[in-house]
């Protein structure tokens, strides 16, 4: 064997070395282009069936939240299976486009979808034990949002979605542009809390809009993305804000914020205004309940279908619903509500029961009717229909129902209106059976449009809508029609006068007849104006009225006819001229809206407009106008219904008016300005009325107890004036008050211009 020289040696080594360097080259460009070539075999590779087709790339679906909008497009609420409203890029704040592109992809706009280099980056720090970041890009975490939810447990399986993600990724870079990714990607994201899409947290964590988010809650939300549960701000603070350092961080280094801001961004603390977005908390509560069926029930009845010829879903589209609701008026109301049934009314009720003999239930019940009315409660629960349709005798569903367990019940007294007991669910009915219920609706009388909506005390405790569904007596909150009805056919005008003695109608009663007298009290024999006996609701004299209009109400019944809101409780019987009928507080507080509006109904307006995801009108809501009586007539009621808030009877010199304390009570009165109303009030005291108007908002209340039978004992409480009417002076007080509200002071505007405001046969005003 001839030995080597330097020279040959050299040669070797030389060849050898451009051997690997050769080879090294092939290498490097192998896993560079590998991505790209892979993804190229993979398009035509990888089975159709485990990509999304071009069409879904093309208009991808996701859930999108249904929203209402109050007047004013004020969000009121969503309707969702995913919390989810798409926002546009131009409506992100530039803080949370920088953040993310800082933290999750600094390479955005340099590659198509797949990052070779950050592929590169990752792999690397896996093999050397180094954290250098994800590979994945921003459009591939979009793939996999999109796509790909939940990961596979399977690591082969995991590998094919992965490989599917660089192809969706590719193809979702052809199609749409980097900002429109970027747009994609925050409506895409889960942020938690029924917050679904950037739109959504923001307005959840924040208070506010994705465009008005600022550096730090921005930094705050995008941080979320390596992890929604680890690092949110709600369930973990502390991680939290190590995170949006962290990414405040990312940004500074990227350019994208100034290094003199980056130390005191890092000192703040985080503060959110946490907003959570349930169908049980959340202004309007009862109000969005009553829409949500509304709309279903408009676009069935229209026959409106989607772009694909189906039904649209409330819970899916993304409509948007614009509502009547004024914001502000809904939650002074719902306010109003809480403050007297809460602080006094409430309390009351449970002080009058302890006098009872059977508490909750009126002295006059018999046991037979108490054991009713609790049997027929215990069959109306979850509770009963779901052990019996297991086959449970009833001797085994009375034990469950006596057996004492842990529950939480509603309680006014609690910060949160509920706390933690242990009582059986028999005892829990006689607790819930105790609690007083409401309904108040506020409506402009001009337009019709419900600008109020308090369905009940508590919507997560109490579902049942007490302004739509509850049909109850209304007292003498019909009067004003009684009058109405008597001035329109000529029967007496504002001036007219009665002797106030009482007076008996005759009514027969098969083979007999019986006599009908309203009861009443200092009969003095002296004149009573008609606008005095409104004023004070005085029931024999609107039985005077009732016998010279025929003694059978046709009349007040044929009222009620033309406004479509009469029912098999209107009876042509003396008796319905004093509000022995029934009716919701929607409709009693619709009906009286004709006295403030010339004569003429209005069909109660909430929705006022449907559109699609993409703006397209689907519904527009037209006025339904029904004249009544003259405009003269109404005029003459209204201003014989301001008589309420104080009257003398200049024949007596006696003062009089059933809502005088609205006047002086330094709670919730006060008012000084021209206000009409008219209380109610039934047997017993089991339902407490009143209907408030101003110019521009007729507002009706009613309070109440479920069952009939459950009422307060004292005649004191127990009436329209102190039950519902303090609600309508808290509501107007803090109405008055707003000035983001507008509302008149100002008197009602005659129908015809030279008709007096007043009525000028009073001759001695009230002492206010």
């Amino acid at each position: 064997q001839k030995p080597t020289n330097g020279v040959v040696g050299k040669s070797k080594e030389f060849k050898l070395s451009r051997k690997w360097k050769r080879k090294f080259l092939i290498g490097t460009w192998l896993v560079v282009f590998s991505p790209f070539i892979s993804i190229a075999i993979l398009m035509f590779t990888i089975p159709a069936e485990e990509l999304p087709d071009y069409a879904l790339l093309e208009n991808p679906v996701s859930n999108q939240a249904s929203t209402l909008y109050a007047d004013g497009e004020k969000v009121l609420g969503t309707f969702f299976v995913d919390n989810r409203s798409n926002v546009a890029y131009q409506e992100l704040s530039i803080n949370l486009v920088n953040a993310l592109i800082a933290t999750e992809d600094e390479r955005y706009y340099k590659h198509s979808g797949v990052d070779t280099w950050g592929l590169i980056r990752a792999i690397s720090g896996q093999l050397l034990g180094q954290n250098k970041g994800g590979g994945s890009t921003i459009t591939q975490q979009l793939a996999k949002m999109m796509f790909h939810e939940m990961p596979s447990r399977d690591k082969w399986a995991r590998v094919n979605e992965k490989l599917a993600e660089w192809v969706i990724a590719a193809r979702l870079e052809r199609r749409y542009t980097k900002k429109e990714i970027i747009a994609m990607y925050f409506n895409q994201f889960d942020f938690l809390y029924n917050a679904v899409g950037i739109k959504s947290a923001a307005r959840i964590y924040y208070n506010t809009t994705p465009k008005e988010l600022t550096i730090s809650e921005a930094a705050t939300l995008v941080g979320m993305a390596k992890s929604p549960v680890i690092y949110n701000p709600k369930m973990n603070p502390k991680n939290a804000l190590r995170r949006r350092n962290t990414v405040l961080q990312q940004m500074a280094k990227n350019g994208l914020l100034e290094k003199t801001k980056l130390e005191d961004l890092k000192k703040e603390p985080i503060i959110i205004d946490y907003r959570p977005e349930t169908q049980n908390t959340g202004v309007g509560a009862y109000f969005r309940g009553y829409v949500k069926k509304e709309v279903q029930r408009i676009l069935k009845k229209n026959g409106t279908l989607d772009p694909a010829g189906n039904p649209y879903n409330i819970y899916r589209d993304g409509l948007k619903i614009f509502t009547s609701l004024d914001y502000e008026l809904q939650k002074h109301a719902e306010a109003a509500v809480d403050k007297h049934l809460g602080t006094y009314l409430q309390p009351a009720f449970q002080k009058d029961n302890l006098s009872k003999k059977h508490s909750p239930y009126g002295d006059e019940t018999t046991r037979e009717q108490r054991d009713r009315n609790i049997r027929k409660a215990i069959e109306k629960t979850p509770r009963y229909k779901q052990l019996k349709k297991q086959g449970i005798s009833e001797k085994e569903i009375d034990k469950v129902f006596r057996k004492k367990i842990s529950m939480k019940v509603f309680d006014w007294a609690e910060s949160n209106n509920e706390k933690m007991v242990k009582m059986s669910p028999l005892d829990s009915l006689y607790h819930y059976k105790k609690i007083l219920k409401t309904g108040l609706v506020s409506i402009q009388p001009r337009t019709g449009l419900v600008k109020a909506w308090v369905g009940g005390p508590n919507y997560k405790h109490f579902k049942y809508d007490y302004v739509s569904n509850a049909k109850r007596q209304v007292g003498s909150t019909i009067k004003p029609f009684v009058y109405g009805a008597a001035i329109e056919h000529g029967i007496i005008n504002v001036c007219t006068t009665f002797p106030n003695i009482e007076y008996c109608l005759d009514i027969p009663y098969g083979s007999e007849v019986k006599q009908w007298c309203p009861k009443g009290s200092n009969f003095d024999g002296l004149p009573m104006p008609v606008y005095y006996a409104l004023g004070a609701s005085k029931n024999p004299i609107t039985a005077k009225i009732i016998k010279e209009s025929g003694g059978t109400n046709k009349w007040v019944k044929g009222l009620f006819d033309k406004m479509g809101l009469s029912n098999s409780s209107f009876q042509t019987v003396p008796a319905l001229g004093l509000g022995v009928c029934d009716l919701s507080p929607l409709e009693m507080t619709s009906a009286h809206c004709i006295f403030s509006n010339n004569g003429i109904y209005n069909e109660p307006i909430m929705i006022v407009r449907i559109e699609d995801r993409n703006g397209k009108v689907l519904y527009d809501a037209l006025p339904k106008q029904i004249p009544i009586i003259s405009p003269s007539s109404a005029f003459d009621v209204l201003k014989m219904m301001k008589c309420a808030l104080g009257v003398v009877n200049s024949y007596s010199g006696k003062e009089g008016g059933t809502a005088r304390r609205l006047r002086w009570e330094p709670e919730y009165g006060g008012f000084k300005n021209p206000i009409a109303g008219k209380t109610g009030t039934t047997q017993n005291g089991s339902d407490g009325w009143f209907i408030g108007h101003t110019p521009d908002l007729v507002t009706g209340i009613w309070v109440g107890n479920d069952d009939r039978n459950i009422h307060f004992k004292s005649g004191t409480i127990g009436q329209g004036a102190r039950m519902a009417m303090p609600i309508w002076g808290y509501f107007m007080k803090a109405a008055y008050a707003n000035k983001n509200v507008t509302i008149s002071k100002g008197d009602f505007q005659p129908p015809s211009a030279g008709m007096p405001t007043v009525i000028e046969c009073v001759e001695v005003e009230p002492n206010w």
